[in-house]
């Protein structure tokens, strides 16, 4: 029998990975200490997808009704009638919405943090320190995971350049900094990395589908699904990889046929992972599948906000992040210089983009920027590096490169201001940007190292700093 043998350490990704985690970790550390308003990690949605834990193992109650008291406690405003995705779903339980998935993956983090409040004598409720900063420490750690598997995905294709600054300018010049830190309890960064692996396996499922593969494959996009069921859709990428015309497609059809055993055992797996979830809807509503939602849902189906979701003032995408403008010259170029992804991702992008804008709530609540995006940054990111690789000369590499600078500035600048509450959550106008912009730069020049945004530059610099120095003076390898 075939050894499964464990990856080889390789230091560069693993000093890349530490210095992101430590960035991340120094962040979320300063946004709790030093802003009230921010003490809680495990809010607003983040709330609905945790509930699950110390429903399970410290309640032992799935009905939920142990949070009554929390809900009488808090007067939590909800237009849907809900605290937190929960309603009454018949008497004596209620129904939480949001999937299971994200418990999942917090599970290691919820039972560590369980064990220390214990041991140090703090109330075991699930939502005091010690599980706070759990979900902080699987933020970081999950998105830290995101972007070492979004370099190992880009380096299939690129130099270690252009895959270090591409994951750079998504990590730093988008909000995913925000859903790295602040945000960490929702789904974004942790869908992130699922997609990224996903990603990163498929080429080499086509090129070796052994046992082992298939299986990490398997558990992967099942959890896609159980974290963000609209994950479901990075099976078009997944099945249409290096399919570019009609008779790769047939062979392709044909290939999955020959592997049928596989996809079976696949299909097995997954059904495993998602069992939870099938399994907790069976005891709340007695079917084993059920639409959790209710009234919300892809209530625009017909008249999707597209052009709002890329450029309206109020979280539009490219507006929020223009780094990622440079993707859509990336995703022109995909045909030429990574036609093995091309068709692929040509088909997602416009079924996604679509759905997402279809949304009862195109802006998806409350955001910094629009968080739906960070979801498919690892299918950016192949556009982008793209858009990186094919700059030869002097003058592209440094125009390039200013470009990127300013952006990444800017988004940082911005993602302060949200954090220090100078930024609204939603309703922004090109007014209130413009003001948001004055009165951040007069802060800068009135109150120079004072101004916590510049301790944010330098907390940035000096995590990143030398990691970028390194990568800089890196040989290239063979990958």
């Amino acid at each position: 029998m075939k050894r499964w043998n464990l990856p080889t350490f390789d230091k560069r990704i693993f000093i890349f990975f530490c210095a992101i985690f430590c960035l991340l970790l120094s962040i979320t550390t300063l946004l709790t200490t030093s802003n009230p308003y921010s003490k809680r990690l495990i809010v607003s949605d983040g709330m609905g997808y945790y509930l699950y834990l110390p429903s399970a193992f410290i309640h032992h109650d799935l009905t939920m009704e142990w949070t009554q008291p929390l809900q009488k406690e808090d007067h939590y405003p909800d237009p849907y009638h809900e605290w937190y995705g929960l309603t009454t779903f018949r008497k004596g339980a209620y129904l939480d919405k949001y999937p299971i998935g994200l418990a999942i993956l917090w599970l290691p983090f919820f039972i560590a943090a369980h064990i220390l409040t214990i041991l140090t004598g703090h109330p075991a409720t699930g939502f005091t320190t010690w599980y706070q900063i759990a979900i902080g420490f699987a933020g970081a750690f999950y998105t830290s995971l995101g972007c070492v598997m979004i370099y190992k995905l880009l380096r299939q294709y690129f130099s270690v350049k252009v895959s270090y600054f591409t994951v750079l300018t998504l990590l730093l010049g988008t909000n995913m900094l925000e859903y790295a830190t602040q945000g960490s309890s929702f789904t974004h960064v942790y869908s992130l990395f699922l997609i990224a692996t996903t990603l990163y396996l498929t080429p080499k499922w086509y090129k070796n589908m052994t046992y082992r593969t298939s299986i990490l494959l398997a558990v992967l996009l099942a959890l896609n699904v159980v974290v963000r069921p609209t994950n479901i859709l990075i099976l078009i990428v997944f099945l249409l990889w290096n399919v570019t015309n009609l008779t790769q497609l047939r062979q392709r059809i044909v290939l999955l046929w020959q592997h049928r055993i596989k996809l079976a055992l696949m299909a097995g797996i997954g059904l495993i992972v998602c069992f939870p979830q099938l399994l907790y809807w069976k005891y709340i509503t007695g079917k084993w599948l059920f639409y959790s939602y209710g009234n919300a849902g892809f209530t625009n189906i017909l008249h999707p906000q597209i052009i709002n979701i890329l450029f309206s003032t109020n979280r539009g995408v490219f507006f929020w992040a223009p780094a990622l403008l440079l993707s859509l010259i990336g995703l022109v170029l995909l045909r030429r210089h990574l036609k093995e992804w091309s068709t692929s991702i040509y088909i997602f992008l416009p079924i996604w983009l679509w759905l997402m804008a279809s949304w009862v709530s195109w802006p998806f609540g409350d955001s910094y920027g629009h968080r739906a995006f960070i979801d498919i940054f690892p299918l950016l990111g192949l556009a982008l590096a793209t858009v990186y690789s094919r700059a030869k000369s002097p003058t592209a590499k440094n125009t390039l490169l200013i470009i990127a600078g300013l952006c990444i500035f800017a988004n940082l600048f911005l993602t302060y201001q949200y954090w220090i509450l100078g930024l609204p959550s939603h309703g922004t106008t090109i007014q209130i940007y413009i003001r948001v912009w004055r009165l951040g730069l007069k802060s800068i020049l009135t109150q120079g190292f004072t101004f916590g945004f510049l301790g944010l530059i330098g907390l940035v610099s000096i995590t990143l700093g030398p990691l970028t120095h390194y990568f800089l003076v890196a040989k290239e390898r063979t990958h």
